[in-house]
């Protein structure tokens, strides 16, 4: 049974989330989905500005409102999934997509994790997809802030919200790219609803000659190779990369040529490691990755992956 796809809406406070969602659930009638409203106050406001978009049951919306899902409400998320599930189940309808919105302040990587690590969730549900909104009125002054530069590099996508009263300069988009040049970028005006489940984690290179390096702290580091790649030892090079640094290393997305007819589609936040996807093979040839790093010089990465190189081009098995 295919797994039911998960979109999580992430942004800094009053970057344009509800209003989005909002407008999403205007225009998608479907009682197949259902909605998660994640609130910092005891008031739920978000719900209750959401809730006449929602025109069929009460328990298409939850809303978790004591706290932070990404901090101190991860078992309340676990337990607000499986009950949405049983409700659907006992009224023999079929849960199909579920949107999560979280608070303003929220990081992204406990949420993923959970959805990775619990047994039940990571067999009934897929993270497809994290949208992070960013406001093109406030965007710098919402970028001084550690928690919106953090959704930015963790999230798949970044949608440009209000964009009808200031256009996103060439500053901005280039900040956005320094720090996440993985990330695909839409403006929410040329935005399809139809295309919010749409929206992949397939790491985005088209603007790969674009990608600045060193933010601040944060440094970006972009490597292709020209050859197919043992994918057992690329697995073994990575997870001890990723256990030396920990923390250090923000984001890992990349698209793997293993000599296949297929490419490998991997993404991981933090140590957070997503299933790795297998995508058609385009006109490209190679493999590219993108890390995005904290206080970690990336030559240290140059170096652990030139040490590694004599295996990675190795064909046999290991």
């Amino acid at each position: 049974m295919a797994k039911i796809p998960i979109i999580l809406i992430t942004g800094f406070l009053g970057s344009g989330k509800t209003s989005f969602l909002n407008e999403f659930l205007r225009h998608y009638d479907d009682e197949g989905l259902a909605v998660i409203v994640n609130e910092l106050g005891q008031i739920a406001l978000d719900g209750r500005i959401l809730k006449p978009s929602i025109a069929y049951k009460d328990e298409q919306m939850l809303v978790l409102n004591s706290g932070c899902v990404c901090c101190n409400k991860r078992l309340d998320l676990i337990k607000g999934l499986k009950e949405l599930l049983d409700s659907y189940d006992l009224k023999q309808k079929h849960l199909k997509k579920v949107i999560i919105e979280t608070t303003g302040l929220a990081n992204v990587a406990p949420i993923a994790f959970t959805l990775l690590s619990d047994a039940f969730l990571s067999n009934h549900f897929i993270l497809q997809n994290t949208l992070v909104c960013v406001d093109t009125l406030n965007a710098h002054l919402h970028l001084q802030n550690q928690e919106a530069k953090d959704q930015i590099i963790l999230a798949d996508s970044i949608m440009l919200t209000k964009t009808d009263l200031k256009k996103a300069d060439k500053s901005l988009i280039q900040e956005l790219q320094s720090l996440n040049p993985s990330a695909s970028i839409v403006d929410k005006q040329d935005f399809s609803h139809e295309e919010l489940f749409s929206l992949d984690k397939k790491a985005k290179f088209q603007d790969f000659s674009l990608i600045k390096t060193h933010e601040e702290d944060f440094e970006s580091l972009a490597l292709e190779f020209d050859y197919s790649v043992n994918w057992s030892a690329f697995g073994i090079w990575l997870s001890m990369l990723l256990h030396r640094y920990g923390t250090q290393v923000l984001r890992v997305k990349g698209i793997i040529d293993t000599g296949e007819d297929f490419l490998v589609n991997i993404n991981a936040v933090l140590h957070i490691m997503h299933t790795p996807s297998h995508i058609k093979k385009d006109e490209q040839n190679g493999s590219k990755l993108v890390f995005i790093t904290r206080k970690l010089e990336s030559q240290k990465i140059k170096q652990s992956l030139q040490s590694f190189e004599t295996i990675l081009k190795n064909k046999d098995k290991i």
